[in-house]
């Protein structure tokens, strides 16, 4: 994969290939290239013709030279881009990665160029002399690794690994854009039980997504989303955010809560009614390398196993370092052993960083 820099030239070349073979094209063959949006859908500009005698270009071999001048990649907005290349009897699509050089590219815990050099520095350093002797892994390739094991963890231990905007509805392409980069997602609403306030409740809400970083609305909404019965003053409420806990105090604002839940209630006729508190929040975790730097470990080795298994290693090989030669283990399963180690702690000791993120879990047996 291509990647190219917001407002300078960019200069590379594409092989055509059919079945994994390149394509020969003649030098008299009309190509053009031309660039889309990363779905296709949309053609960003024009279409500009390929020369067969462009520097690097080798179209004997289908070998075709790309030249994108500054003001195009300066008015590239997408992370990516895809790459039409046409000509007699082929089409091709390439996609291209497009960064700023004041933005750097990250995943949630991961500034790209900082993790890959890092992994090859030290994760892959052992097993490259005797897994990966001769063959070459490319940064595309940790990359997209990296970003697979980050979604791993993240699906095991249940929680955002970097702050993230949920909206209880789909946002607008404003609310989308204010954002600026940070990642979002759709936590539908919460049901209005009409013992909401009664007792000791308190308007009690766990929410789905924690811990909870900030809370920018919690509103009663019926019949639609759209249309809001009551916006509660947010100086009420009060939060566990650790663990999502979220009640509702009346203080400093006036206190008209009542007659929005009364309005419910009369709505709902005193039944519970579907989906009709919507909280906009934000949730996730944050500070990682201070506060969880076991997460950081368990990302890395996760993408390590990743990159093992993509390459059906053997159960065993060994290595030979300062003229002493010693084992190594390529066990998988052991290697996941370590890994759910430290995302669930020793077996039977229900620790680990789900525990530090969700803390102790109990199970409760009936009769």
């Amino acid at each position: 994969m291509t990647t190219i820099i917001k407002g300078q030239v960019a200069k590379f070349t594409v092989t055509i290939m059919t079945d994994g073979v390149a394509l020969p094209i003649a030098s008299s063959a009309a190509v053009e290239t031309q660039l889309f949006t990363a779905d296709g859908r949309t053609a960003l500009f024009n279409p500009v013709p390929a020369q067969a005698g462009a520097v690097g270009a080798n179209w004997a071999q289908g070998v075709v030279a790309v030249s994108i001048d500054d003001g195009t990649t300066g008015s590239l907005v997408d992370a990516a881009v895809m790459l039409v290349v046409t000509g007699p009897g082929f089409l091709k699509r390439f996609k291209l990665t497009v960064e700023a050089a004041d933005v750097p590219t990250h995943s949630a815990l991961f500034v790209r160029d900082f993790v890959i050099d890092e992994i090859r520095r030290d994760q892959l350093a052992i097993m490259a002399q005797s897994f990966f002797a001769g063959l070459t892994l490319s940064d595309d390739f940790l990359w997209q690794k990296i970003l697979a094991a980050e979604a791993s963890i993240s699906h095991e231990l249940r929680v955002p690994l970097c702050p993230t905007q949920f909206f209880p509805n789909d946002p607008s392409q404003q609310q989308i854009d204010a954002l600026d980069g940070m990642p979002w997602a759709v936590d539908p609403g919460y049901d209005y039980d009409p013992e909401f306030f009664r007792g000791e409740k308190w308007g009690y809400i766990v929410t789905r997504q924690k811990p909870i970083i900030s809370v920018s609305k919690v509103e009663f909404v019926y019949p639609r989303p759209d249309n809001s019965v009551y916006e509660f003053p947010l100086d009420w409420l009060r939060m566990d955010k650790k663990y999502g806990h979220m009640r509702f105090v009346p203080a400093s604002s006036s206190f008209a809560a009542p007659l929005g839940a009364f309005m419910l209630q009369a709505l709902g006729g005193g039944r519970t009614i579907p989906f009709a508190i919507e909280v906009t929040y934000v949730a996730g975790l944050s500070n990682v390398e201070q506060t969880y730097p076991d997460l950081i470990d368990a990302v890395k080795k996760m993408a390590v196993l990743k990159i093992i298994e993509d390459g059906f290693l053997p159960q065993s090989g060994s290595i030979s370092a300062d003229g002493l030669s010693q084992s190594m283990s390529a066990d998988m399963e052991k290697y996941r052993d370590t890994i759910e180690t430290i995302l669930n702690g020793p077996k039977g000791s229900n620790g680990g960083l789900m525990t530090a993120i969700h803390g102790i879990r109990t199970t409760v047996l009936g009769a």
